[in-house]
């Protein structure tokens, strides 16, 4: 089974994992990590490795990061080893919704595609989507 890695600022991380908890009950293999005011960079660092080590039962790791450029990204970028750690940017829920359904049998990088186009999908301008004429794509 992938395990599922979330590194934010913050609590985001925490809270993702707790709503898609309320919805499809517990999630094996997932973990977050914050990175919070004062924390050094290193001490996150050794977090991440650790965790990594932790969700990782031999099927690789999705790492979810807030954003792009961040210091959360950043230090997950520095783990990515193709086949094995895969880091998506923009977590969302959705997207983790997806991984919660298909971590199981799912070759790393076809999960890590399918989880980022879920989140994908799930962003639209409310307005362009309720007032769209029939046969008008989006």
């Amino acid at each position: 089974m992938i395990g599922v890695l979330l590194v934010t600022h913050s609590r985001l991380g925490e809270e993702l994992i707790k709503t898609a908890e309320f919805i499809v009950g517990r999630l094996a293999q997932s973990r977050s990590l914050s990175l919070d005011p004062g924390q050094s960079v290193e001490s996150l660092r050794s977090q991440i490795q650790e965790a990594i080590r932790s969700v990782d039962d031999g099927d690789g790791v999705i790492i979810l990061v807030d954003m792009l450029g961040g210091t959360p990204s950043n230090l997950s970028l520095s783990f990515l080893e193709q086949g094995q750690v895969e880091v998506i940017t923009g977590a969302n829920l959705p997207m983790l919704l997806k991984l919660s359904q298909r971590k199981e049998g799912m070759v790393l990088g076809n999960l890590a595609e399918e989880a980022m186009e879920a989140g994908l999908r799930s962003i639209s301008l409310a307005s362009k989507v309720l007032y769209q004429k029939p046969n008008q794509k989006q």
